[in-house]
């Protein structure tokens, strides 16, 4: 029954086109997905983002459509192709709705089944921009906006987020369900005696993302604003993996109070998103969005998982920019 579904999945069939099978059946939190290793369905359903996010939109290419189930790509292939016909000169499908060539060539009001596909397509379209203003429920959001910007890619210049440069490959870097235990204790001040936290800063200092080194895995990142990359903004409280040889970074300075360095975000070789992680959602919402990850935390003695703040990390981030 549609009643049970996730609330993404009920906004997306009713407002905007349904989700994938796959998608559906993890945000639905199915069984096989609450494993020790995957955590629960919810952060499966975001690991399942982070293959396109991490990968750069195409303007011929649809497959970033495959997260719906059975988007029919004939209409949006006809734009493409026939848009020469109609001097539109239509070049990416994505954001269709907000060409100015399109928009004209709709309100001009000629009849012909191309502009019945472009309207649909475009009505399509708008329709997603306002999905995530249906949402009630915060983790939805955060799932509606990250769908909504791989079919409508945004830019730094019109977020003002601040735009991570990609990596071509994934590190080896893990993203399991415990992959917050060294975050949650950085976040109280507690690190391991072999323990360093770099932190990446924007052009204004301002701290954007912390990485810890010699607890668990080297070169995981958790972010601390918001950040665009290949056009999909992410949310503070997102698992990255970075690739740099420290060594090579010339302009990097000592933290005040931690063994590690601060140093401009742009000097490393780029990053790679892995998941949404549990301190992505506010504390009140947690124990609801990630179910079995949350209780696999809990259960496995992290450091106040449930009431741990991401600004508790910011500030740590903060005091050794000085």
């Amino acid at each position: 029954m549609i009643e049970n579904n996730h609330e993404v999945i009920r906004l997306f069939k009713t407002y905007v086109h349904p989700l994938s099978k796959k998608l559906s059946e993890m945000l639905n939190e199915h069984y096989s997905h609450q494993s020790e290793r995957r955590g629960c369905g919810y952060t499966q359903a975001t690991r399942v983002l982070a293959e396109y996010v991490n990968t750069p939109r195409n303007a011929d290419d649809f497959s970033d459509l495959k997260l719906f189930d059975a988007w029919d790509t004939k209409n949006l292939r006809r734009i493409l192709d026939l848009s020469n016909s109609y001097a539109l000169q239509v070049q990416d499908w994505h954001n269709l709705d907000q060409q100015a060539a399109v928009q004209q060539f709709l309100a001009s009001g000629e009849a012909s089944d191309y502009r019945q596909s472009l309207a649909a397509e475009s009505a399509r379209f708008h329709d997603l921009r306002e999905v995530k203003q249906k949402a009630m429920l915060e983790e939805s959001q955060l799932i509606c906006q990250v769908l909504e910007d791989v079919v409508l890619p945004k830019t730094a210049a019109e977020t003002g987020l601040v735009e991570l440069h990609p990596l071509t490959e994934k590190p080896k870097v893990g993203s399991c369900p415990m992959a917050e235990d060294f975050f949650l204790k950085i976040a109280h001040r507690y690190l391991l005696r072999q323990g360093e936290i770099n932190v990446f800063v924007d052009d204004q200092q301002q701290p954007l993302l912390m990485e810890k080194m010699n607890m668990g895995d080297n070169h995981s990142c958790i972010s601390l604003q918001p950040l665009i990359m290949n056009g999909v903004r992410l949310p503070a409280g997102s698992l990255f993996s970075v690739d740099y040889e420290i060594d090579q970074i010339a302009d990097k300075r000592p933290n005040k109070e931690f063994k590690g360095y601060v140093m401009h975000h742009s000097a490393i070789n780029g990053f790679w998103f892995l998941r949404l992680t549990t301190l992505a959602v506010s504390p009140e919402n947690r124990k609801r969005a990630f179910s079995t990850h949350f209780e696999q935390q809990v259960n496995n003695g992290l450091y106040s998982p449930g009431t741990t703040e991401l600004n508790q990390l910011k500030n740590v981030a903060l005091s050794q920019v000085g």
